[in-house]
């Protein structure tokens, strides 16, 4: 009978696994499973730090890596509250400017909250938080308009490129897969982000946290942006071709 180690070893070399993968492999190891035993195993895993959730249904085996989380600020939560209550079924995603210190050596003062909308009803949204948060929101402003009437605490609302990943904790959370190509292409980001720091967010990320790469790429390739975000990483990033194949 294998004992854990070795089912993490095999797992570990088809990583990001699903369920259906782990119990394949407990299978193969002679141990009789279903699929409860599969989620108990999967919950006592996660729980032990011996594998990370990358996303739904995603999974891979720790080493000095973690599943990136970031604990958004009472504001940030507000408004997604906010949206949720008067648009049932709106897809949104929720970005917080100062996520970026934990990787940045020059830290952000002031936050600015990205809530990026499913195309179409950017201005439904905007209607609905105008109220509430007048003169301290905009909505997809182009880059002068932003520097112009930046506060503290600022709202932008922005429009969302169709598969976004969604959040793992909650769906609107904004994943490090996303923010990672976002700072790449974005427009906005791009004149936000002092280029200098490129190579410390890119190189921390990756050393710390697990990145689930196939939902990177596809996000790129939406964006039309795939080719753009390779050069980006070796030319801007300082990255290896190794660091981040794909």
């Amino acid at each position: 009978m294998a004992d854990k180690m070795v089912i993490l070893e095999r797992i570990g070399s088809n990583s990001p696994f699903a369920r259906s993968d782990l119990q394949a492999v407990m299978e193969e190891c002679g141990y009789h499973t279903s699929e409860s035993i599969t989620n108990h195993m999967i919950t006592r895993m996660l729980a032990a730090g011996d594998i990370a959730r990358i996303g739904r249904n995603r999974y891979c085996v720790s080493n000095s890596q973690k599943a990136y989380h970031f604990s958004h600020s009472e504001f940030a939560v507000s408004v997604a509250n906010e949206i949720v209550e008067a648009h049932l079924y709106l897809d949104f995603r929720i970005f917080e400017l100062v996520q970026l210190n934990e990787f940045v050596n020059h830290q952000i003062a002031h936050n600015i909250v990205f809530v990026s909308v499913e195309g179409g009803l950017e201005e439904d949204v905007f209607n609905t938080l105008w109220k509430r948060h007048k003169g301290s929101i905009l909505l997809k402003p182009d880059v002068d308009e932003l520097f112009r009437y930046m506060n503290e605490d600022m709202v932008v609302i922005v429009k969302l490129p169709t598969e976004s990943p969604k959040g793992i904790d909650v769906f609107w959370d904004t994943r490090l897969e996303k923010i990672l190509v976002d700072i790449a292409v974005d427009k906005l980001l791009r004149k936000i982000v002092y280029s200098g720091e490129y190579p410390a967010i890119y190189q921390d990320a990756l050393s710390k946290y697990v990145i689930d790469k196939s939902a990177m790429v596809r996000y790129a390739r939406r964006r039309g942006a795939l080719m753009k975000y390779r050069e980006f990483l070796i030319n801007e990033a300082g990255l290896k071709q190794e660091d981040f194949r794909f």
